[in-house]
């Protein structure tokens, strides 16, 4: 007996759901990776690396970075040393901070329980002036040997 598209979704709307919910994720992403932090601990000489592939010098990006707190995480905010590392030789350092709390000491970002999970915005318009491999280097830029509380770190390029 032939199955038709339609037998197929009443039979299996789980597998239909799933494809559809992936077919339209995140258009703009061009690049996401965050990486984790054993023990939400992130001694001060441990850097993140991320090592992105540029090929169009022309259009323009945005900047993000994403950062999982725990809320034992005892500030409302993270400074972050940023190096970025250009093909051919070169490089740059940039300090970032970062809110993850406001004033009331509410905690931003999406989530419930013991986590929270957030995306912010750096920059708009970045363009790159080289083809090749960019290396980007991230450590938190606290008062601290160890931080505590930061479960994982990352960067986010969307092109616009």
């Amino acid at each position: 007996m032939k199955m038709t598209f339609l037998n197929n979704l009443v039979k299996y709307p789980l597998s239909f759901l799933l494809v559809i919910a992936f077919a339209g994720c995140d258009p703009d992403k061009f690049y996401d990776e965050s990486l984790s932090l054993p023990g939400d601990r992130w001694p001060k000489e441990d850097a993140l690396s991320f090592t992105v592939n540029i090929e169009d010098t022309v259009s323009p990006y945005s900047f993000y970075l994403n950062v999982r707190n725990s809320t034992s995480y005892k500030y409302n905010n993270i400074y972050f040393f940023l190096t970025t590392s250009y093909p051919g030789g070169g490089m740059s350092r940039d300090t970032i901070e970062c809110m993850l709390a406001s004033k009331n000491g509410e905690w931003l970002g999406k989530g419930n329980g013991r986590y929270r999970d957030n995306r912010i915005w750096v920059r708009d318009n970045i363009r790159f002036p080289r083809k090749g491999e960019y290396t980007l280097r991230l450590n938190q830029a606290m008062r601290e040997d160890v931080l505590e509380g930061i479960s994982e770190a990352g960067v986010r390029l969307e092109k616009k």
